[in-house]
């Protein structure tokens, strides 16, 4: 079997003249290229640095809204004597208000709501309830809250209509939440308005579809809306 002969490596001799070329298209090409490095250098470490802030800023943010909301809480819930409650809810109102301006909570919106109905300023807290309903209509929890509420105050003031219309929305709502409380506040407004078969059919409808519900054995209170028939 004829011996394989194998081929020594070619050497390529690089010649100084060659090496210094390359030295000097390298150097050329770096030099050229070197603001644009720059640049790119500064927007990563720009964009590093401002994303760091945005982390930092939100944490804080978030602490600051937990410590407001905290301290609102414990303003609307506290315990005072009559003098001071004026005072405490205005506190609270504040916190929550601001708290909702910092994060767009909602429970910080419902809760200022409620700061001004307890306030007796029902004309912006109905501003505020409609605000929520418009703003948060995918809160399946807090949406039936804040629609009772929203009734709650049309049936103080009587207007009839407004919390018919009210009722009707939050029945209708997804929310399992106050559908049966919603059927008996609903027969009590066509009861109050005179409507008494109307009012029978709701309660019809509340037993068939709540059999359960503590509200099937009340009746409709005819006085549930004050001067019903205003509208």
């Amino acid at each position: 079997m004829p011996k394989v002969i194998k081929k020594r490596p070619v050497k390529h001799n690089v010649s100084q003249n060659e090496r210094d070329s390359s030295y000097e298209h390298l150097k050329h090409y770096i030099d050229k290229n070197k603001k644009r490095s720059q640049l790119v250098m500064g927007a990563a470490v720009g964009l590093i640095v401002i994303v760091s802030l945005i982390v930092i800023y939100r944490s804080y943010s978030r602490d600051q809204v937990s410590a407001l909301n905290s301290r609102a809480y414990n303003a609307f819930y506290g315990q005072s004597s009559t003098a001071d409650s004026e005072k405490r809810l205005k506190a609270s109102l504040a916190d929550f208000q601001r708290s909702y301006n910092d994060s767009k909570s909602p429970i910080s919106l419902l809760y200022t709501a409620a700061a001004l109905i307890e306030l007796g300023n029902t004309d912006e807290a109905e501003k505020t309830l409609i605000q929520f309903n418009n703003t948060y209509q995918t809160d399946n929890e807090l949406l039936p809250i804040s629609y009772y509420r929203l009734f709650g105050l049309y049936k103080g003031k009587g207007a009839s209509d407004k919390a018919l219309q009210t009722i009707e929305k939050l029945y209708a709502l997804k929310s399992p939440i106050f559908k049966d409380l919603a059927l008996f506040e609903w027969a009590s407004i066509l009861s109050a308005s005179g409507k008494a078969d109307a009012a029978k059919g709701k309660m019809a409808e509340l037993e068939k579809a709540f059999p359960m519900s503590p509200y099937v054995t009340r009746r409709p209170d005819s006085t549930a809306l004050d001067n019903a028939t205003k509208g």
